[in-house]
């Protein structure tokens, strides 16, 4: 199978969730002996690029895998959240009657090339499209009101008029027209966890929704086979964006409250265009040697970063879907406390393979870092109930997906082209 993957960011300029997805699955599409291709959206400023139009492109290639990435010489307004690109369209017709061959299009995310949908469908070339986060319901990405609150759907637009007042409603109910038409349209939509697929069935119940969790390339991971007792030093750690609504700050500043002589912080990951969050972040680590700083890393990495930690934090904000650094934590065998919404309330069972707090609540956070701190042994129990919940490795989602691909391509009519 020849099979195109459009993601709205890629490597190595983006290293996210939704971007380690899908490097996992391309490469183990293309070990199975198929011919992946993937199109990215870029904001790279390098040379290279070939003009085309209002468009830039360029091509190369990431671990084995042929990408071409494209920009805008001038980045549109509404680059961020428009379902609808003419200058996309325009390229992705032509890029797929040029390369030609492919037997299925992936919509990895939507965002910034959601008109390759538009344009397979055209074409009469199917598409499928995964579920990363809430783009195709909300313009804001995270699904938070105004206010910074969660919300719980935008219900055709109605609820967008009273908790997010300066998005126009009409711009809101047109937007979901053009998602439902995209998804509706799919040959298939695939969540990873049963969380996001129920916000979406609430919304848009006509569209056919398949749960396919997230694998893990074990390939780069090591268990923590550390056993601990009541006077151990502990390392805990942070890894991903640091980003407001990740919820850095609430971390901190339930470790400095705690002020723990036996242990240390360390937080892994970049700011992107949080410069003055990642300041802020400093600010409030400023003179506390325990907390560190550290650089992101890499997949070959990711195996002995994770193993070195002896808790993982995810405190959260918003509604994760299926964050891959809570799954790879428990394939290295490490616990994991977690804000107890989304997608990771379905991986962490409180007490059992981790904690769970009230989201946004770093006082409760604090409470549960001082149980582990104060009796490190009890990281010995939560290590019995991870070895009951080991995450599935990616060549079984391979497996499933390339099963669906099957079955999509075979259900198909001839092509009008």
């Amino acid at each position: 199978m020849k099979i195109l993957y459009v993601v709205h960011q890629f490597y190595p300029e983006f290293s996210s969730g939704t971007e380690k997805f899908l490097l996992n699955l391309s490469t183990a599409v293309q070990r199975d002996a198929h011919f992946p291709e993937i199109v990215a959206y870029t904001f790279v400023e390098d040379e290279g690029f070939v003009r085309k139009r209002n468009l830039l492109i360029r091509e190369y290639r990431y671990q084995g895998l042929p990408v071409t990435s494209i920009r805008h010489r001038k980045t549109p307004a509404d680059i961020h959240f428009s379902c609808l690109n003419a200058d996309v369209y325009k390229f992705a017709l032509e890029f797929l009657q040029r390369k030609g061959g492919y037997d299925l299009v992936h919509i990895g995310h939507p965002m910034r090339l959601v008109s390759f949908a538009g344009a397979a469908r055209d074409m009469s070339l199917p598409y499928i499209v995964t579920l990363t986060d809430f783009w195709m319901l909300c313009p804001k990405i995270l699904l938070t009101t105004s206010e910074g609150t969660l919300c719980s759907g935008p219900e055709g637009g109605e609820s967008c008029a009273g908790l997010c007042p300066e998005i126009q409603q009409a711009f809101i109910k047109d937007r979901l027209a053009h998602a439902r038409e995209i998804l509706t349209g799919a040959q298939a939509v695939v969540s990873p966890s049963n969380f996001l697929a129920g916000i979406f069935k609430k919304e848009m119940p006509d569209v056919d929704l398949r749960i396919i969790p997230h694998g893990m390339e074990f390939r780069h991971l090591k268990s923590n086979l550390k056993r601990y007792g009541s006077n151990e030093t502990l390392t805990i750690g942070y890894c991903g964006v640091l980003a407001p609504h990740k919820g850095v700050h609430l971390l901190l500043k339930a470790f400095l409250e705690l002020n723990p002589k036996n242990c240390q912080l360390k937080l892994y990951g970049s700011c992107f265009h949080e410069q003055d969050y990642l300041r802020y972040l400093k600010k409030m680590a400023w003179g506390d040697q325990r907390i560190q700083f550290c650089e992101p890393y890499s997949e070959q990495q990711v195996g002995d970063v994770l193993s070195d930690l002896d808790l993982l934090v995810i405190p959260s904000t918003c509604y994760e879907n299926y964050p891959l650094v809570l799954h790879e934590a428990l394939a290295c065998n490490v616990p994991v406390i977690a804000s107890n919404i989304g997608g990771m309330a379905e991986r962490i069972e409180d007490s059992v393979n981790g904690f769970t707090f009230q989201v946004g609540d770093d006082k409760d956070l604090a409470a549960r870092l001082k149980k582990v701190i104060d009796s490190p042994e009890i990281l010995n129990e939560l290590k019995q109930g991870i070895a009951k919940c080991v995450p599935p490795r990616i060549e079984e989602e391979a497996y499933m997906y390339a099963r669906l691909y099957r079955r999509v391509i075979e259900r198909q009519p001839p092509s009008r082209n």
